[in-house]
């Protein structure tokens, strides 16, 4: 036996020092490969580098709508497609936007086109001095509200050129395009105007792409966005839909027409239910206040930012006055005392009240997800799944109670003629008796 224990603590040491020798070696070769590859990539961008003074020309784009996917003032059109629809007033004037990062987009070109077609490339990430003075120019020549001129002004598709000194190129990041400093004030520029831009407004200045490689394009630039910006949003709103859209109305509804099952069964649904569905919402309403900014402008998604923290605060005292709750009379002949008739129909009038208004809420939040598949996707899981769940519910219960009424009324009307025929027999009798005497 204790050579047996000993043959069997030798295997597994062997196993152990070999382990750990490959995850050894899995970590140097991945720790190699990494520093191959940035140093490759480094190596490879040899007509830029840190400290240049440059000059780039193209659409200036917000970094929100950009992690969008989609134009926030126009959401059918692909921000990487269509930077010539976005409005100056979705760049200046709403606060998610103009407290983002700005970039100078790069125009399309066969090189840096995907999959999707031809698409513009995030080009130049300016730095927050850049972002402001963008800003500056964009209300100086836009029309917006904060634009000084109001008619007349550039609406949509703003593009400018700067002169810069590259202060990063980023390579290290697939997500982070080169940044840039401003060395003198951005100047309007225009498509038609875009190929001499740099040679007419900055002393003779050549576009800094006409010196890159196409390889260095690839490098530089990208196509791609950020795709925490869906996730979070995928990720709370289907915190909210099953919490908010199924779970707490289905403890609501069975309190309302379960009330009259045997063993207090209702009590037992509804008391597990809600705290899962304000467990499930409570996490998504943290993440919302957390990664989302929905109270700086009064828009759509204010209204919906409100109403949703409305409905979380009414809905996270539930528990807590259910808890503080009058208890039920003793005896069931006593009545209900008056604290406790108030308790319940607030309890009642606040659960229903809640339901009501994130109907509202829900509805409202599908149509604020950037890209429009996934607003389909909510709506149909909302009122197909969700609706439609809670009416098999309620159709369910209303079957049961009358096929119970039904039953009840035949099991009557049949003491009803046990009690009449039992009724006949004592006067039968008695007139059997009657005549005998």
């Amino acid at each position: 036996m204790l050579l047996y224990f000993k043959m069997i603590m030798n295997t597994l040491s062997i196993i152990s020092s070999s382990l750990s020798s490959h995850l050894l070696l899995v970590v140097v070769l991945f720790v190699s490969s990494t520093l191959v590859s940035t140093t490759t990539a480094a190596a490879e961008v040899t007509n830029i580098k840190v400290g240049d003074e440059i000059c780039v020309e193209g659409f200036v784009m917000d970094t929100y709508c950009i992690n969008r996917g989609t134009l926030l003032d126009n959401p059918k059109v692909e921000t990487l497609k269509g930077p010539d629809q976005h409005t100056v007033h979705c760049l200046v004037d709403i606060h998610s936007c103009y407290t983002s990062p700005f970039e100078i987009l790069v125009d399309p070109t066969t090189t840096l086109s995907n999959s999707d077609g031809m698409m513009y490339s995030r080009g130049w990430r300016l730095n927050d001095a850049g972002r402001q003075a963008m800003i500056d120019l964009g209300r100086t020549i836009g029309s917006c509200k904060t634009c000084g001129t109001t008619s007349n002004g550039l609406e949509k598709g703003f593009r400018a050129g700067v002169k810069a000194e590259v202060l990063s190129l980023n390579l290290e990041d697939d997500l982070l395009v080169p940044e840039i400093k401003l060395l003198e004030n951005p100047e309007v520029s225009s498509a038609d105007n875009a190929d001499t831009f740099c040679q007419t407004n900055f002393n003779g200045m050549e576009n800094i792409l006409t010196q890159l490689t196409d390889d260095e394009k690839q490098l530089l630039f990208t196509t791609q966005n950020n795709p925490s910006f869906r996730n979070m949003r995928l990720a709370h709103g289907s915190l909210m839909l099953i919490g908010w859209g199924l779970i707490l109305p289905s403890g609501v509804v069975v309190a309302r027409f379960f009330k009259h099952r045997p063993d207090g069964l209702w009590f037992k649904i509804h008391r597990y239910l809600q705290p899962l569905g304000l467990l499930l919402t409570l996490l998504g309403w943290i993440l919302a206040l957390v990664n989302f900014d929905v109270f700086a402008q009064t828009d759509i998604r204010f209204i919906h930012g409100l109403v949703g923290s409305i409905v979380m605060v009414l809905g996270l005292l539930q528990p807590l006055n259910a808890w503080l709750r009058p208890h039920l009379p003793s005896n069931e002949e006593e009545e209900k005392t008056r604290k406790r008739i108030l308790w319940e129909h607030y309890h009642r009038c606040a659960g229903w009240s809640c339901v009501f208004l994130s109907v509202f809420v829900i509805i409202i939040g599908t149509t604020m997800l950037p890209q429009p598949s996934d607003q389909t996707a909510f709506q149909i899981t909302y009122g197909v799944g969700c609706i439609g769940v809670l009416i098999v519910l309620l159709g369910y219960f209303k079957l049961v109670d009358s096929k119970k009424e039904q039953y009840a009324k035949g099991e009557e009307e049949e003491n009803n003629e046990d009690e009449n025929e039992d009724e006949e027999g004592v006067v039968k009798e008695a007139e059997s008796n009657e005549k005998e005497c």
